[in-house]
C-alpha cells in the first residue's frame, strides 16, 4: 500500500543487473567520484559511469546534475530518457541562486512557478543544496505542494551528516560521513568560514575501497584544516598502517600540522582533549555508521557513545 518508492540504485547494482527488470518513474544523477575504483567494484572510471548510465535508460523521465562534467554524457548516452537539469553554477531548468551557507543550515532562493521560493535546509554544506535541487525537482514533477516542498526540506534529519553531537561541555563536536576528497573538502571548507577557532580534523580511508583518494584525502586535510588526526577507518582486510602510509603521502606535502594515532578511539579522544570551546572537531568518515569492519568482522562503534564516554 506504498503511494512512492524512492530508492538508492547503486553502480554496482546497475553493473550486476540487480535491478533488471525494474521500471523508475523518474531516475537522478548526482555526481561522479572516484569514490568505486577498486578490484571489487569498477575497474575504472569509464565503467562506473557506464554503469551508472544504465539507469538512464531504464526510466522515463530524469533529474541531472548540470555542475557536473558528465551532465552531456548522460544526456547524449540516454536519448529516450525526458531530462531536465539542477545546478548551482550552470545553466539548468532548476538554478539555486542567493545561497547563504552557515554552521547550522544553508538557505537559497530557487524559481518555483512564477515565484522565487526561499528554501532552508538544516544540513550546512554546498551539496545540501545540490540534494535539495534534486529533491525538489521530483516532488514538483509529481504534483507536491510547493510550501510541503519547503517544509520538508527545513525539517529534513540526517543521521551522520554535519551531525553535532550535544555534550555535557558543550564543544562544537561534528560526525559527517565525508569518505571522498570531494565530500572532506566541502565540509572543511564550509566549517572554514563559521569557526571561529580551529577546525580539527579527525579521519581515515576504508581497506579494500579505492586507493587513489587516500592521499588526495590527505591532501585536502592538510590544506584545509588546522590540524589532523590520521587515524583507522573500516580497514577490513588491510593493515590500517598500510592505509594510513597512503594518506600520509598527500598530508606530507602540504603545510599542515598533522599526527598519526592509529586506534580512532584514541585519536578521537586526543582531538577532544586539545579542543578549545571556540574550536571545531570534526569527525569525518563514518557518519551514521555504528561500527567498525576489521578483517570481515564488524564492531560496535558509535562515535556518539565514544564522545560520551570520553567526557
Amino acid at each position: 500500500k506504498c503511494d512512492y518508492v524512492i530508492m538508492e540504485v547503486s553502480s554496482q547494482s546497475l553493473k550486476l543487473s540487480r535491478v533488471e527488470g525494474c521500471n523508475f518513474d523518474y531516475g537522478i544523477f548526482t555526481n561522479l567520484y572516484k569514490d568505486h575504483i577498486s578490484a571489487k567494484e569498477h575497474t575504472d572510471m569509464n565503467e562506473y559511469f557506464e554503469s551508472k548510465l544504465k539507469l538512464f535508460t531504464m526510466c522515463p523521465r530524469a533529474f541531472i546534475n548540470s555542475d557536473d562534467f558528465k551532465c552531456n554524457k548522460i544526456i547524449k548516452g540516454a536519448p529516450n530518457c525526458n531530462i531536465s537539469t539542477y545546478a548551482v553554477d550552470n545553466k539548468a531548468d532548476l538554478l539555486a541562486k542567493d545561497i547563504t551557507i552557515t554552521n547550522v543550515s544553508v538557505d537559497f532562493k530557487v524559481k518555483l512557478g512564477q515565484r522565487n521560493e526561499r528554501i532552508k535546509v538544516n544540513i550546512p554544506g554546498r551539496y545540501s543544496v545540490y540534494n535539495a535541487l534534486a529533491a525538489i525537482s521530483v516532488t514538483t514533477a509529481v504534483g507536491v505542494d510547493v510550501e510541503k516542498i519547503k517544509e520538508g526540506l527545513e525539517n529534513i534529519i540526517v543521521p551522520g551528516r554535519n551531525e553535532l553531537v550535544p555534550n555535557k561541555e558543550e564543544l562544537p563536536i561534528m560526525l559527517d560521513y565525508a569518505h571522498t576528497a570531494e565530500s572532506l573538502e566541502n565540509i572543511l571548507q564550509a566549517s572554514k568560514t563559521y569557526t571561529p577557532g580551529r577546525v580539527i580534523c579527525v579521519f581515515g580511508c576504508g581497506g579494500d575501497r579505492d586507493k587513489t583518494k587516500r592521499p588526495r584525502m590527505g591532501e585536502v586535510a592538510g590544506r584545509l584544516a588546522d590540524y589532523t588526526i590520521v587515524t583507522t577507518d573500516n580497514p577490513r582486510t588491510e593493515k590500517p598502517e598500510d592505509i594510513i602510509k597512503d594518506i600520509e603521502e598527500g598530508i606530507s606535502k602540504t603545510k599542515g600540522k598533522y599526527e598519526i594515532v592509529v586506534d580512532r578511539r584514541e585519536a578521537i579522544a586526543k582531538a577532544i582533549k586539545m579542543m578549545g570551546k571556540r574550536d571545531l572537531v570534526i569527525l569525518a568518515g563514518k557518519g551514521h555508521e555504528t561500527y567498525q569492519e576489521i578483517n570481515g568482522e564488524k564492531f560496535p562503534f558509535d562515535e556518539r557513545v565514544i564522545i560520551k564516554e570520553i567526557l
